[in-house]
């Protein structure tokens, strides 16, 4: 497979896709390693926002077990324990924005690679499942952390132990989704996203993503520690002044991200 994930960058915007559209963008080790790479890169390359997506019709439709059939029966726990989570991890608490563009299938370990962005635009087309349980498989790829937070417990363990397969529509109803949009709109709703967010005052985006990580896995205490030592450096920054400024004239914030 050649350049089996595509990865540009653009006005800040860093843009990754997985490109195996034949196995609906199944995800191989290569593949793994390869965004991972992307996501580490992104912190000293100018990246604000990151767009995850899919080449083709299609998200992804989990782990590759045809191409990586073999190495995964012979080790598992040791392909998950230094691949696959490492990125779970770098995606969590990288502090740049992470939203994933969902078209088609969104299964598996795919689905759990979107839940770890920070928002999820889907085309109508979109189906999603934790489809473990149809192969006698129980979840990876941090499934078991981020589904129950988003819907609950009791909802989450319906659809891990069910494999249920369910729409953009019903994903939008459990407040999985940001949006479901129509086919022919969905990239620019996402491109429009991102813009915002890249040309936004990025200190304090960054700030807010890490803000909000806290207050979701930790103490009131913790959170209100942190949101405080953040709030000492976003009042230092060239935007706070910017964004006073243009409050007192009564215009539209230029935001430079410094």
């Amino acid at each position: 497979m050649e350049n089996p994930v595509l990865v540009s960058l653009e006005n800040h915007i860093k843009t990754i896709t997985l490109n195996n559209p034949t196995r609906k963008n199944a995800l191989t080790k290569q593949m793994v390693l390869q965004i991972h790479e992307a996501i580490q890169a992104s912190e000293t390359d100018g990246t604000r926002v990151i767009i995850l997506t899919g080449a083709g019709k299609d998200f992804c439709s989990g782990a590759d077990l045809v191409a990586g059939g073999a190495e995964l029966m012979s080790g598992v726990t040791e392909y998950l324990k230094t691949c696959v989570n490492p990125l779970i991890l770098a995606m969590h608490y990288t502090d740049i924005p992470i939203i994933a563009k969902i078209r088609g299938v969104c299964v598996g370990l795919g689905f759990n690679l979107a839940l770890a962005c920070d928002m999820l635009f889907a085309s109508e087309d979109a189906r999603f499942s934790e489809i473990f349980t149809n192969i006698a498989l129980s979840s990876d790829g941090g499934g078991a952390f981020f589904l129950p937070r988003r819907i609950g417990y009791y909802k989450a363990f319906e659809l891990m132990t069910m494999a249920s397969i369910f729409t953009a529509d019903e994903a939008y109803h459990l407040r999985l989704l940001n949006k479901v949009c129509e086919e022919e709109t969905l990239d620019k709703v996402v491109k429009e996203m991102a813009e915002r967010l890249a040309s936004g005052p990025w200190v304090a985006i960054k700030h807010t993503k890490a803000n909000l990580r806290e207050g979701f896995k930790g103490t009131l205490e913790k959170t209100l520690e942190i949101e405080a030592e953040n709030q000492g450096i976003n009042f230092k920054t060239q935007d706070f002044a910017e964004g006073v400024q243009a409050f007192l004239q009564k215009r539209k914030p230029n935001f430079q991200g410094k």
